[in-house]
Order: structure tokens, then C-alpha cells, then sequence
């Protein structure tokens, strides 16, 4: 880049602030316009086509991964986005704004030479030409600008009022711009009055007194202080006489106490104040304990919604009282560090949840507050179960873009706390994806938009990767946000196409889908980086499979690549390097460290999840009605493997043949019950409906499988226990 012109500088100290404040200023209203056009459009119907146009038209089967990532969602889910690694479009490299692109343009020059022969004289010129030039500009552009306010306020005063209640900073700089034309009179007029008489200047000082009055006056409290007294007296009158003018005080001040640390101080503007930690611990005590009946009494429940004919004439001052109430409750919430006293206050607002539900934008807000204490670092299990109930409920009468708000934000707040530290992390991470799962479990149709979505997004960055096969693209999908959404996605869908297929058939219906593109996914993150040190990542995406399989009856051909880390190298003729290191944990790792590569710890640790896996995927198969046949290629590479590779790995070796055992005798088992059956091969219904009576876990192999699934928890909780011990 050259060196910029003086006057590029000088432009750049004097006039880019306020070129690019006029650019935003600009930019803004655009925005506001467009909004008021759109929502005129929908008010007169033009707009009803193209929301035909852009509606959901759902997914039919696709044949490849890249099909599904070439595949799009029109409608709501369509603007959706997600954290940095998850954009919609991840070779879009142009982010820079419209401030970036202005000073890369005024600050890139190529005419350094000429720049130099100038002498101070003529850049003094230059300066001095080019600053009457901007002048003119600025001038020109002022009165130009001028004119099409004054237009516009004059053929559509409600957007000029509109304008003037909710941007009242542009409105004000409108008016200095409107008052610009005067100013050189006043500055003249200014100085001929320096020579005026000293009365002039008394007047000046007596206006300076006064307003010096006026800002003691507002710095001082007003108000009158509430007393303990006071709150007590307005809670009796509550309860006794059901006095309305009570319990508008008693909400003017909780609006005065929740509001006072808020980042719009709005307290001063009641005719309370309050002074002391006692006070303010009483006040909203206080509220919380008389609001509930009172609003019971002058706007009751009725079937989950609220009855407003109870209130009658009184419904205007009670749904002003009901929202202040919501208010200042959200307040609350937002102020207080305590997690205690935030389980209180979102107890408390449970039972508020109806009214809630008469005002869209308190719903919104309480949905979000309750998404922040859901993904808050600070929140322990107890408060995130809360939270999610409370959602819960509140999308439960909802309208669609507040369900969609919802499911959008618990799965970002996921996926951003994803990253597996340790165990315990990884144990407040499956809580949050449960919370998830069953917040997705409410309506079908926004569930399959937003999860197509996502996956397509998934299947999206790891085509991408496939192509570009660098080290950067490969980073975007080992990784644990990346892991964690594919076990998200596939919780999802195994519990609703499987576990609870049966209890909602229809939603069942809508999501099945969406198995096999995400079965595409993880088998293309298996095999994208097939290398030892990844091995811990394939062990998550394998069990991953095993889940959907397991729970939703769709096989999933797990067992050969389970076999492929066995065939490895590192195991068949690579000699293991002999270490002293401490046993690694698998399941909150992603790739091995230099230091555990070709180690006999880390191969060992290996050996046994690749183990379990193998159990796991003989037993979701053990009472088809094809296992003897199924399981024969399975079992004759596991013999193979033993004895070429089964000598250096000598425990393992003995666990494989007591796998086996368990394998043959779950054969015999199928070949009994297959010898009383009365139909024949070709009746599909009746064949996949062999030994439903029976569980995979009570068959020989499922019962062993559930042994070692029993072993592993107990070992992971010890490992929990001895961490929260340490901490």
C-alpha cells in the first residue's frame, strides 16, 4: 500500500467520522423503511404469494452426502445461523464492513511519487482546495438531505411520527440539521452582543445560577422512601380488602427496587424510593408473596389461559400492573448473581407463566433469559432443569416464531458449551443435550426444519473438507463442537424414531428422513482422517451409530469398521513403545497426544472401548431373525485377527473368545426360536417381527454387553466423584 496524500489524512482527521456516521444513520433508516413497507405489504396481502413461494416444501430421500449438502430449506429456517464453525456458507470470506471498505479505499494510493515533488507551498494549496471542495460537499449534501426529510414529512406524517417515538437521536440530528441554516446569524449575533450592556451579562449569570439549582435539584432522590411499615400495611390491605390502589403501590415499588442497578435506571420515575438492603430484600418479598393471589383474584386463570372478562372495567389498570410485574420479575433475574435466589425468582415466575403468555414480547424475553441461565457457566444441574421446564411451558401456547427462537437457542447454547474439559464437563454436557432432546420433542414440523438445517449444515462443512483436505478444513470437523452436534442430532432422532416412536408415531413419521443423511455424515467423519492418534474420535462417532441403530431397528453396518481399527497397523506389525505414562481418557479426548502415539497404554485403552463397541453392536442385532448368518463374517475376522495379531495383545485376545462364546450361544438361541416359526422367508412383516417378546439385553451377548455398560458407568462416576473432590 503507498503513502497517503495529505489531504487523504486530512479528510480522514476531519471528515470520515461523520461520513461514516452519516453512512450508518442512512443505513438505519433504510432499515426502517423497508420494515414499514413490508409490514404494509402484509397488512393489504401482496405479500401472501411470496410467502407461498418461500414456504417449507420439505425433503425427499437423497441418494449421497453430496446431494443432502447441496439440498436447501426454504422458509422460516432458512436466515438461520449458527456459531462461527456452522455458517451457512463457509467460503464466504467477505466480512468487512462498509467503515473497513471506506478507509482501505481512501487509505490506498498508488501516487507516491508524485506526492513527494510537492513542495509546502503547493500542498498547502491542495489542502486548502480540497477542504472547500469537502465544504461544498458536505453543504450540498445537508440541503439536499434537508429536503427530503421535510418531504417525507409532510407526505406521510406516520412514519414521521413513528420515527420520532422510536429513533429519537436521528430526529434530533434532523432538527440541528434543519437549524444549521441560522447558525452563521446567530454566531454574528453572538458577537455584536459582546458589546452590549452589563445587564446582558447579569441575565447570564442569573440563568447560570438557576441552572445550577435545577441539576442539585435532580441529583437529590426523589421520591418518598418505602418503610417496612408501609409494605406491610400494603400486604394486609391486599389480603384483607383486595385493594387494587394497594397493590399498585406495593408494584410501584418492586418496579423502583428491581430497577435501580438496571441498565435503564428507570426508578426515579416512581414515586418511591428505595434505601437499604432491608428494605429492598422486604420489597420484593413482599411482591412476590401478595402478587400471585392477587392476580388471581382480579384476573383468574381459566383452563391455562387468563380470564380478562373477571377483571371487567379494572382490566386496564390490572394488565398495566401485570406487566410491571413481568418487568420487574425479568429484572430480577437478569441482576441477581445468587444462584439461589435465581432458582427462587424462576420458581416464583412458573407460576406467572399464564400471564406471560398474554404478551409476546414478555415471552420472548423470558425465553432468552432463561436460554442465558441455561448455557450460564456458573449454573449448576439444577437451575438448567429449571430453566428448560420453564421454556418448556412457555412454547407450549406460544406462536411459531417463539417456538422457533426457542429451539434455535437451546441448540446454540449447546453446541457454544460443548467443549468437553473433563469428566464433569462431559456430565453437564449430556445433561444439556437431554434438555435439548426433549425441548425438540414439542412440535414436529419446526423440529424436522431446524434439524434439516443444522445437518444439512453439517454435511455442508464436511463436504467442504473432503474436497480442500487441509489441515484447517480438517480442524472444522475434529473438533468437539462438531461431535457434539452429531450427538445431538442423533439423540434426537433416536429418541423420537425409536425409543418414543411407539408413544408419537407422526413425529416418528416426519424425522426418519433425516437418519440416513446423518448416517452419511458420521460415516464421512470416520473415515476423513483414518490414523491412530484419531482413534478416540472414531470410538465417539462409532458409538454414535450404535445409538441410532440400536434404538431406531435400522442397521447400520458398525462392525467392520470396528474391525478396521483392529487390522491397524499399530496392532498387527507395529511393536508398541513401552511407557510409563497415565492411563488416557478416552471419552474426553478427540485425538491422542505425541506423547501417547504408538504407546502400549494408549493402544490399550484402545483395545478395550473397541471391545465394548463390538458387545454393543452383536447385541442390538441378537434377536433378528438372520443373526447365526449375520454374525458368521464377523466372527471368522475376529478369529482371524487373534491368531495373526492375538499374542502381543494376550488379555484382549481372551476377551475376544469370551465374546465369541456369548456370540455362539445367542446363535443357538435364534436357531431354537427360528425352528418353532410357521412362516415363510418371504413374509417381511412377520420376519422383522421375530422375538419381540424378548430384549436384546436378555439374550447371552445383550446380557454380557450390558455387563460391560454397567462397569463403564461406575468407572466414569468414581472418576466424577474423584474430580469434584479435587476441585
Amino acid at each position: 500500500m503507498g503513502k497517503a496524500k495529505k489531504s487523504t489524512k486530512k479528510f480522514n482527521q476531519k471528515h470520515l467520522k461523520g461520513e461514516l456516521e452519516r453512512r450508518n444513520s442512512h443505513k438505519k433508516n433504510q432499515q426502517l423503511i423497508k420494515k414499514r413497507e413490508l409490514k404494509k405489504g402484509k397488512r393489504s396481502g401482496t405479500g401472501h404469494d411470496q410467502e407461498e413461494d418461500d414456504g417449507f416444501t420439505g425433503i425427499e430421500e437423497v441418494d449421497s452426502l453430496a446431494e443432502f449438502a447441496e439440498s436447501s430449506l426454504k422458509g422460516a429456517g432458512a436466515n438461520m445461523d449458527i456459531s462461527k464453525f456452522m455458517e451457512a456458507d463457509p467460503n464466504n470470506d467477505d466480512g468487512s464492513t462498509d467503515e473497513e471498505d471506506l478507509a482501505a479505499l481512501l487509505g490506498d494510493d498508488d501516487d507516491e511519487d508524485d506526492d513527494d515533488e510537492l513542495d509546502a507551498g503547493s500542498d498547502e494549496e491542495i489542502e486548502d482546495g480540497n477542504s472547500n471542495e469537502n465544504e461544498d460537499m458536505d453543504s450540498d449534501e445537508e440541503a439536499v438531505f434537508k429536503q427530503q426529510f421535510e418531504a417525507m414529512k409532510e407526505k406521510d406524517p406516520e412514519f414521521f411520527k413513528f420515527m420520532e417515538n422510536n429513533d429519537p437521536e436521528f430526529m434530533k440530528v434532523m432538527n440541528e440539521v434543519g437549524d444549521s441554516d441560522g447558525s452563521d446569524e446567530e454566531e454574528a449575533e453572538s458577537d455584536n452582543s459582546e458589546d452590549g450592556d452589563d445587564s446582558d451579562e447579569d441575565v447570564e449569570m442569573d440563568d447560570a445560577d438557576q441552572s445550577d439549582e435545577e441539576e442539585e435539584e435532580e441529583d437529590k432522590p426523589k421520591g418518598t422512601p418505602v418503610t417496612v411499615k408501609m409494605l406491610s400495611t400494603w400486604e394486609n390491605s391486599i389480603k384483607t380488602n383486595n385493594s387494587l390502589k394497594s397493590f399498585k403501590q406495593l408494584m410501584l415499588a418492586l418496579h423502583a427496587a428491581s430497577h435501580m442497578e438496571s441498565e435503564k435506571d428507570t426508578s426515579r420515575d416512581t414515586p418511591f424510593r428505595i434505601e437499604g438492603v432491608q428494605v429492598f430484600n422486604k420489597t420484593i418479598s413482599t411482591a412476590i408473596r401478595a402478587a400471585p393471589p392477587a392476580f388471581a383474584h382480579f384476573a383468574p386463570i381459566v383452563n391455562d389461559k387468563v380470564d380478562r372478562k373477571a377483571s371487567g372495567k379494572k382490566w386496564k389498570i390490572v394488565n398495566a400492573l401485570i406487566k410491571s410485574y413481568l418487568n420487574s420479575l425479568l429484572e430480577l433475574i437478569k441482576q441477581m448473581s445468587d444462584p439461589m435466589m435465581i432458582q427462587y425468582l424462576i420458581k416464583e415466575s412458573e407460576r406467572m407463566i399464564p400471564y406471560f403468555g398474554c404478551y409476546t414480547r414478555f415471552t420472548r424475553d423470558m425465553v432468552k433469559e432463561m436460554l442465558r441461565q441455561f448455557g450460564s457457566a456458573s449454573a449448576d444441574d439444577n437451575l438448567r432443569v429449571l430453566s428448560l421446564l420453564i421454556i418448556r411451558r412457555l412454547v407450549e401456547g406460544a406462536s411459531a416464531d417463539i417456538t422457533d427462537m426457542a429451539l434455535k437457542g437451546i441448540y446454540l447454547t449447546y453446541v457454544r458449551s460443548s467443549n468437553v474439559k473433563n469428566v464433569g464437563s462431559l456430565t453437564t454436557i449430556q445433561l444439556m443435550r437431554n434438555c435439548g432432546v426433549e425441548l425438540y420433542g414439542n412440535d414436529a414440523n419446526a423440529s424436522y426444519q431446524h434439524a434439516f438445517v443444522y445437518i444439512r449444515q453439517l454435511a455442508i462443512h464436511l463436504r467442504n473438507s473432503m474436497q480442500l483436505r487441509s489441515k484447517e478444513s480438517f480442524r472444522a470437523i475434529y473438533n468437539w463442537q462438531f461431535i457434539n452436534s452429531l450427538s445431538f442430532w442423533t439423540e434426537v432422532l433416536a429418541t423420537y424414531c425409536g425409543d418414543r416412536a411407539d408413544e408419537q408415531p407422526d413425529f416418528c413419521a416426519t424425522l426418519e428422513s433425516l437418519i440416513y443423511p446423518l448416517t452419511q455424515i458420521i460415516l464421512g467423519v470416520v473415515r476423513l482422517v483414518p490414523t491412530s492418534k484419531f482413534f478416540p474420535l472414531r470410538i465417539h462417532c462409532l458409538n454414535q451409530l450404535l445409538r441410532l441403530s440400536s434404538s431406531t431397528g435400522i442397521y447400520i453396518p458398525v462392525i467392520p469398521l470396528i474391525i478396521e481399527i483392529l487390522e491397524s497397523p499399530e496392532f498387527t506389525s507395529k511393536r508398541p513403545v513401552k511407557s510409563t505414562l497415565k492411563r488416557p481418557q478416552l471419552e474426553t479426548t478427540l485425538k491422542a497426544s505425541k506423547e501417547y502415539e504408538h504407546t502400549r497404554v494408549y493402544l490399550e485403552v484402545v483395545l478395550e472401548y473397541a471391545f465394548d463397541l463390538l458387545a454393543d453392536a452383536f447385541a442390538s442385532q441378537s434377536v433378528r431373525i438372520a443373526f447365526p448368518e449375520w454374525s458368521v463374517p464377523a466372527v471368522l475376522q475376529i478369529k482371524r485377527w487373534r491368531k495373526r495379531a492375538g499374542q502381543p495383545w494376550s488379555k484382549f485376545s481372551k476377551q475376544l473368545q469370551g465374546l465369541l462364546e456369548k456370540v455362539g450361544q445367542t446363535a443357538r438361541l435364534v436357531e431354537q426360536n427360528r425352528s418353532k416359526i410357521e412362516f415363510a422367508p418371504g413374509n417381511m412383516t412377520a420376519a422383522n417381527q421375530f422375538m419381540n417378546d424378548v430384549h436384546p439385553d436378555k439374550t447371552p451377548i445383550g446380557a454380557y454387553a450390558a455387563s460391560l455398560r454397567k462397569v463403564r458407568a461406575q468407572q466414569r462416576a468414581t472418576l466424577v466423584e474423584a474430580e469434584m473432590d479435587q476441585d
